[in-house]
């Protein structure tokens, strides 16, 4: 979430006025357990986690405010934050009048049970800030535009600039000049010489699984969007889960920002043991499986111990996935990172686009779009196909999945770089039906990967298709190679 700055004299005489009026949004009880965890439990990971993004003017009440400011204080400073230390900076402040006075000060902890809470109330109390925010600048421009003498278009442009800073999402603008981009270059060359002079390797462009199909077709690097798509149950989880492991083995420079909002990350970690074990994940879970194997287990946790993922298996928005991974980034400046979201349809947004399908998929893009922009990482959607994939019309093309069988608008196909489409054989009932033996078998063990950018057509292009033996239940995935034909 951005700290958004705006003049807060005359926002603070806005209220002030306002308030004689009209009941402007705000939600002081929240404000004050806010502040009353922060006192009471200064260490706690999660209190620390809003620290740095709290501001007094995010408070509506002003002896919160003065409170605040307090806190922010000791913490720029580095100092122990409690109730004691907050009041006696509220003195220095020359504010503890206004803050409530001692007695005020200590009363704001007492409804705090826990602070386990504290980043979902800090959200609610941001929001009605930036509700509030919305309303005065609304305000200020009915003034304007009932001015004669206004240019209708300059106050327009003045509008949209002063809403976009309302944006809660990182929204600085993107800039680069000719000069920088070249600058950037002639570094990355000098880099190579100065490596190859000492026999030091040369920093990766692309990344690749040891799949050499998938290697050649699609592009594992920075600065990208990767979306794949696939039915209900087609194996996309598992797939991307397997991706994520082999590029965590190979590499040493993998970070991962992991969105998992259909699996939790205890399920993450057997599926990495069940590939490496050969124990079904649901065995892991019951904890029925030989007792010989726990030394193997242990080594296989040992390794995945070892692997930099951070997991997110609670709702969230995507537009708090924005500020999330750019701090994820900000952390690990040399390295490869990756954020992975499973999937698109689990995000919050869902609530706010009920009925409007189009927004939600342009308002979930627009925010990875961000993400790539912002941090040059490579994102990975997992997303849907609608149900007109799977009706009898289209089935009779082989049960072949095409772009436009996504669900969403156009954006889910123009702004991702690359689209993977995933096809699984087993999925469709009516067709395992028709086979048996040998050819039954090897359509349960079929998944079929189709490459493209902008795959419309309903031709088998066997150059946009790569296909994989599957064993599901340990998440294991074979590229099967292409017949060599001889010349």
């Amino acid at each position: 979430m951005r700290q958004v700055k705006f003049h807060h004299q005359r926002q603070s005489s806005f209220y002030q006025t306002s308030s004689n009026h009209m009941s402007l949004p705000c939600a002081l009880d929240l404000e004050e357990v806010v502040l009353g965890s922060i006192m009471l439990e200064p260490l706690a990971e999660h209190v620390k986690t809003i620290l740095p993004k709290i501001q007094p003017y995010h408070f509506f009440k002003e002896s919160h405010h003065k409170v605040c400011k307090a806190i922010k204080d000791l913490h720029d400073q580095d100092l122990p934050i409690d109730i004691l230390t907050v009041t006696e900076q509220c003195k220095k402040n020359g504010d503890l009048k206004l803050a409530g006075g001692p007695s005020g000060i200590t009363g704001l902890t007492s409804r705090v049970v826990s602070s386990i809470n504290i980043e979902y109330w800090f959200r609610i109390v941001y929001q009605k800030f930036i509700l509030r925010e919305i309303i005065r600048v609304g305000l200020q421009k009915v003034d304007l535009a009932m001015m004669d003498s206004i240019d209708v278009f300059d106050l327009l442009e003045e509008f949209i600039h002063d809403l976009e800073k309302l944006d809660p999402g990182l929204n600085e603008k993107l800039v680069a000049t000719a000069d920088q981009l070249a600058k950037e270059m002639n570094t990355n060359l000098d880099q190579i010489l100065f490596n190859h002079s000492r026999a030091l390797p040369v920093q990766r462009i692309v990344y690749t699984l040891g799949w050499p199909r998938f290697d050649e077709m699609v592009s594992l690097a920075k600065d990208k969007i990767i979306l794949i798509a696939g039915a209900a149950a087609s194996g996309k989880s598992r797939f991307i889960r397997t991706i994520m492991f082999k590029l965590l083995e190979r590499y040493t420079d993998i970070s991962v920002c992991w969105i998992t909002l259909e699996d939790s990350r205890q399920d993450i970690l057997r599926s990495y043991l069940a590939s490496k074990v050969f124990i079904t994940a649901k065995h892991l879970k019951s904890m029925e499986f030989d007792c010989t194997k726990i030394d193997l287990l242990r080594q296989h946790t040992g390794k995945f111990k070892g692997f930099d993922i951070e997991f997110i298996d609670q709702a969230i928005r995507s537009d708090e996935i924005v500020p999330h991974f750019v701090k994820f980034c900000g952390q690990r400046k040399e390295r490869f990172n990756i954020l992975v979201v499973d999937n698109i349809l689990t995000l919050d947004d869902q609530t706010d686009f009920k009925y409007d399908p189009n927004g939600f998929s342009n308002h979930v893009m627009h925010n990875l779009l961000k993400c790539r922009q912002k941090t040059k990482g490579l994102i990975i959607p997992l997303h849907h196909f609608n149900g007109a994939q799977q009706n009898k019309e289209n089935l009779k093309n082989g049960y072949r999945p095409v772009l436009k069988d996504m669900k969403g608008s156009e954006t889910f196909r123009r702004t991702p770089n690359q689209v993977l489409l995933i096809n699984s054989f087993n999925i469709y009932k009516d067709l395992m039906t028709e086979y048996s033996g040998v050819e039954h078998d090897i359509l349960q063990h079929l998944f079929i990967l189709d490459v493209g950018k902008n795959r419309e057509d309903k031709v088998n292009d066997s150059a946009a298709l790569i296909h994989f033996y599957i064993e599901m239940a340990y998440d294991q995935f074979w590229e099967i190679p292409l017949p060599v034909t001889e010349i």
